[in-house]
């Protein structure tokens, strides 16, 4: 079996895992301390990786301090390389019934508190802000958080990729986790099958078998890497590493969300950014069309990729949940057409928010994983705290409560709601 050694080792090189190496390596870039980093991944392209197949949106009103201080440290970054990553600021405008709209007044102070941008707005001037609704049926109220917006998801990417190789991040490709080599509770590397071969021959059918613990790997392909530190990126499937936490502990799992890609020449979209309906429906300007999302509550767990929100048929889901609730809103949507669709996993927690600190039970294992459909937006900010954890031992002031993103809850559950 081949061996490899780095000082640090990241599993998983998706919007999480990317930041992470960014955010530690400049941390040594110019000094004379060198520091050997990899990021392994199973597929770097990123075909069933969450970070491509989301809705590319960013906001900071969220419930629980932890999650409000590092989308809002993110946000504060992507408007400082705005050209870069088209971050397009153009707001949230989420249309709230009696419980959503409870809660975001009682939220408001908290908004405040941090500095975010986020006007209220009563049922009877919506239409101020959102022309084209025709029907306020269910709704309170509307909230419009003015710091908020659209990211295109690979471009950021990308830029923490190139800028982590540029300080000399190795990113390697198609290797398979099959586990950890312990000793005591430390972790001395991960065990690694070198899985080219069986993607190259078929790729999106291999990587699907290997992410749904379907493929038979050989033993003659294993690849050993030491490491001083591991950090788990690894999503949705960040319980799934064998000898990492408890046997069965079963505490991220994966659930399908899915969007699809209209055209609807009557609506003008273009000064808008992410609409949220009362129905949870959400819309925003995709280039020439409209990106529109759904997400199910009753969606059961599972490393499904199967897209089946298509057909125009009145028994399809598509026209359930989709064109129903936003013809019902607005006459505009009557004629949409659908254009395509993609399905993608969110890695998700009992209380929907994600893991971030050190692994319990080894002294050299630390974890951001499972930021349930907040990874882009989340992303800066939970890569620059998790440096601090691990370099400096503390997160800095700023970002003090990400403490709370502990798997041990120190003060309780995070429950959040819609994660868009």
């Amino acid at each position: 079996m081949t061996e490899n050694s780095y000082d640090m080792i990241i599993a998983g090189g998706g919007i999480i895992g990317s930041a992470t190496a960014y955010s530690i390596s400049k941390k040594f870039s110019g000094t004379q301390r060198h520091v050997k980093i990899a990021v392994i991944d199973l597929d770097l392209e990123g075909e069933f990786s969450s970070t491509l197949k989301n809705a590319g949106g960013v906001r900071a009103t969220w419930k629980n301090r932890a999650n409000i201080e590092l989308c809002n440290y993110s946000i504060k970054f992507f408007e400082r390389i705005r050209e870069i990553i088209d971050f397009k600021q153009k707001g949230y405008y989420w249309l709230h019934n009696t419980e959503t709209w409870n809660e975001i007044i009682k939220n408001f102070p908290l908004y405040r508190e941090y500095g975010i941008d986020v006007q209220v707005h009563e049922r009877k001037n919506v239409r101020d802000y959102l022309h084209f609704i025709d029907n306020l049926e269910e709704v309170d109220g509307l909230s419009v958080s003015k710091n908020a917006g659209l990211i295109d998801h690979y471009s950021l990417r990308e830029y923490y990729r190139n800028n982590a190789k540029a300080n000399g991040v190795d990113f390697i490709d198609r290797r398979f986790i099959e586990g950890v080599e312990t000793r005591g509770s430390t972790v001395e590397g991960l065990v690694c099958s070198d899985v080219s071969e069986l993607i190259t021959k078929k790729r999106r059918e291999g990587i699907a078998a290997l992410l749904k613990g379907e493929a038979n790997l050989r033993e003659n392909n294993r690849i050993y890497y030491k490491c001083e530190i591991l950090v788990n990126a690894t999503g949705a499937w960040a319980d799934s590493i064998p000898g990492l936490y408890e046997k069965n502990a079963e505490m991220v799992k994966p659930r399908r969300r899915q969007l699809e890609v209209i055209s609807c020449k009557e609506l003008d979209l273009n000064n808008f950014g992410m609409v949220i309906d009362t129905s949870d429906v959400y819309f925003h300007k995709e280039g020439e069309y409209i990106l529109v999302g759904y997400s199910d509550p009753d969606e059961p767990y599972g490393a499904n990729f199967e897209f089946d929100y298509y057909g125009l048929q009145e028994d399809s889901k598509f026209i359930e949940r989709i064109w129903e609730p936003l013809w019902r809103r607005s006459k505009k949507f009557e004629k949409m057409k659908f254009i395509r669709g993609w399905s993608g996993l969110y890695g998700e927690t009992p209380d929907r928010s994600g893991y971030l600190g050190r692994v319990e039970g080894f002294e050299n294992v630390y974890e951001s994983c499972a930021h349930t459909g907040r990874g882009l937006m989340i992303s800066y900010g939970a890569g620059e705290a998790l440096a601090d954890l691990i370099l400096k031992g503390k997160y800095r002031e700023e970002l003090k409560n990400a403490a709370d993103l502990a798997r041990q809850r120190p003060n309780g559950p995070l429950y959040e709601q819609l994660h868009l």
